[in-house]
């Protein structure tokens, strides 16, 4: 059978078009990403703008026709942090209520989380993450699942992401060196509070920002999401990718191998505050995973 998941975040909306069956997902036909920005600005005035607004909604229009053309026996949409907390939030579920005839979903932080962590693992062998850190690194917040076994022990919601630190510290051409210093005592602060309730043997990252990094990794030309599904990120490695960023300008970024224009400008945020994450969770690398919140959905339908 034919599902569909569209998953509106804070800085992209992905679509997942695949065949469930028996409680798997058999087979992925689509698995498109469209980078919208629909938190741009969301910090600073506590609303979406009429720009964000109308190309986000636009896009999850266009990926509902395409999910009805493809024969979709389930249509879900689900929304996360920029639809947790803009003040018109509503002025955008309307929208695609009116346009689609779909109720958009907005998921709590802590079902985002479960959501998410059922997702990621549900592309490894379950024997090789027993007791595990999910990290999902979205543009409006981060989400920590721990777990042993695979049952989920705690899970956390930070409300910062790699577009909302982004526009916080890193929206100058250049990141200087106080600019580095202030992110950084701003996530050492926030992670200090996310207590780990023990320390994982494994560390699991999903999102874009992990697949990103993944793939200028291993100098992709081309994004592969079977190559940089469990692509292992150490310490070290993401330690040289943000010395990398932080010392480019915005337009070297764009021409780094591996790396999506498109994400340039919040790849320095990702990859600091994944570090960050890592550390929280007592781990000193991290597997990453192609898979995340859309897949959980899709396998919750």
């Amino acid at each position: 059978m034919i599902k569909v998941v569209i998953d509106i975040g804070t800085n992209s909306i992905k679509y997942l078009l695949a065949d469930v069956c028996c409680g798997d997902i058999s087979a992925v036909h689509k698995d498109w990403v469209k980078i919208t920005r629909l938190g741009e600005g969301l910090g600073k005035t506590g609303r979406i703008s009429p720009q964000a607004l109308l190309r986000s909604a636009e896009t999850a229009e266009g990926f509902v026709l395409d999910a009805k053309t493809s024969g979709a026996a389930e249509i879900r949409i689900v929304g996360t942090m920029a639809l947790r907390t803009a003040l018109n939030a509503e002025d955008f579920l309307r929208r695609i209520r009116e346009r689609t005839g779909i109720e958009a979903e907005v998921l709590s932080g802590e079902d985002e989380a479960v959501l998410s962590f059922l997702g990621a693992l549900s592309g490894f062998d379950q024997w090789k993450v027993k007791n595990c850190c999910m990290i999902d690194t979205g543009g409006g917040s981060t989400e920590l699942v721990f777990a042993r076994e695979g049952e989920i022990v705690c899970r956390s919601s930070l409300k910062i992401g790699a577009l909302t630190l982004t526009e916080k510290y890193f929206s100058k051409d250049v990141v200087s060196r106080e600019d580095l210093v202030n992110a950084d005592n701003e996530l050492k602060a926030l992670f200090a509070e996310a207590r780990a309730p023990f320390r994982a043997e494994t560390a699991v990252a999903i999102g874009g920002n992990a697949t990103a990094m993944a793939s200028v990794f291993k100098r992709m030309e081309k994004y592969d999401p079977t190559e940089a599904h469990g692509t292992i990120l150490s310490e070290e490695e993401i330690d040289r990718q943000i010395g990398e960023y932080s010392a480019a300008s915005r337009g070297e970024r764009r021409k780094m191998t591996g790396l999506d224009p498109e994400r340039a400008d919040i790849i320095l945020a990702g990859a600091c505050i994944i570090r960050y994450a890592m550390k929280s969770c007592g781990c000193s690398e991290a597997v990453v995973s192609d898979r995340g919140l859309r897949h959980g959905v899709l396998l919750n339908m």
